[in-house]
């Protein structure tokens, strides 16, 4: 009987902990840019560089669309602080090019080019 009790003295003690969210990915960059009413973000994110490409804008003449499967150019190097971003084709949606060194940058969006600020998370 000692044995079941101890099961369930463990079983109180874990559901009496607090429940805190589990991240499977991290936050390995980001970056965002703002001119009047247009606004663009893009993050890399994961669990080694340069992870995958999450990106989202708004804007009056940008339509925003859903994260869609999207093949992106990638070049990333942490060490020298340098990113550049653009999707692999051109596939009917907004094209971007972003392009950082250090904690600033600039993306083209819609004929507009954006400065930005770039923020490296350490891993």
């Amino acid at each position: 009987m000692t044995l079941g009790i101890r099961k369930a003295a463990l079983a109180a003690a874990l559901l009496s902990l607090p429940l805190a969210p589990a991240v499977a990915s991290g936050d390995l960059f980001y970056f965002e840019a703002k001119q009047g009413d247009v606004f663009f973000m893009l993050m890399l994110v994961g669990r080694e560089d340069p992870g995958s490409v999450n990106v989202s804008w708004k804007g009056a003449s940008i339509p925003q669309y859903p994260n869609m499967h999207r093949r992106y150019y990638v070049e990333f190097d942490r060490a020298k602080r340098q990113a550049y971003v653009r999707p692999l084709s051109r596939d009917g949606l907004p094209w971007f090019e972003m392009d950082v060194s250090g904690k600033s940058g600039n993306v083209l969006i819609d004929g507009r080019r954006l400065q930005g600020n770039a923020d490296w998370t350490v891993q």
